[in-house]
């Protein structure tokens, strides 16, 4: 059984880079093995996992791997490798869905106050999952089209990402797949935001202008009165 559990989950978290155009029935299919896996026997099932197999594990490669399909994607832009979306749109974008995907994890993690494996609280669902998704749908929508090796390994990435956390025992299962599916989720839904934003603007005296570099993305914000 744990071995089938884990199984699902990997495939489940994998397969969005070979639908870039679904992104949302990706949303909804994570969504759904969220709810699956939370039940008590998935939870067993993997405690017994940890307790026999990674007992003692520790790493914090997660902590910075989270990052790693954004710092891709920064590295790429600077390194002249072209893209979909103009500097100018990308960083609002990532600001956008930055906040999105924060004031979701967030706010969960309070309201439904979960046990972590380890015994320490708001452990659903995973911002570190939610963090290296987002990345990793980012990537995909910037390079995936024309080098899908990059999108590929954005999300392999952020799977590795969510995997150590359950390595880790700070997160079960269930609370990856639905970091994962809010990732997505997010940068879904800053790019739909951003465009209508953007229009609304450009009918008032507010410009702005990126600020991109290695390890931060901003916008400086000019207000004409």
């Amino acid at each position: 059984m744990k071995s089938k559990i884990f199984s699902i989950l990997f495939l489940c978290l994998s397969l969005p880079s070979y639908a870039q155009k679904k992104a949302w029935y990706y949303v909804a299919g994570l969504s759904s093995a969220s709810a699956i896996l939370y039940a008590d026997y998935a939870k067993n099932e993997q405690q017994k996992y940890y307790q026999h197999n990674l007992i003692g594990f520790h790493t914090s490669v997660d902590d910075y791997l989270q990052y790693s399909p954004t710092l891709i994607n920064i590295g790429l832009y600077l390194a002249g490798l072209e893209d979909t979306q103009k500097p100018k749109d990308l960083v609002p974008v990532f600001i956008i869905g930055t906040g999105t995907y924060t004031v979701i994890t967030q706010g969960l993690k309070y309201a439904v106050d979960e046990t972590r494996p380890n015994g320490n609280d708001h452990s659903f669902p995973s911002g570190h999952t939610a963090t290296a998704f987002f990345g990793a749908r980012m990537l995909d929508r910037s390079f995936g089209k024309k080098y899908p090796a990059i999108a590929i390994g954005g999300y392999a990435l952020a799977t590795a990402t969510g995997a150590l956390r359950m390595a880790n025992n700070k997160h079960w299962a269930s609370d990856v797949a639905m970091g994962a599916a809010i990732g997505i989720a997010s940068a879904e839904l800053a790019n739909w935001a951003y465009p209508k934003l953007k229009k609304s603007l450009d009918k008032t005296s507010l410009t702005w202008e990126p600020v991109v570099a290695p390890n931060f993305y901003a916008a400086r914000v000019r207000y004409a009165f």
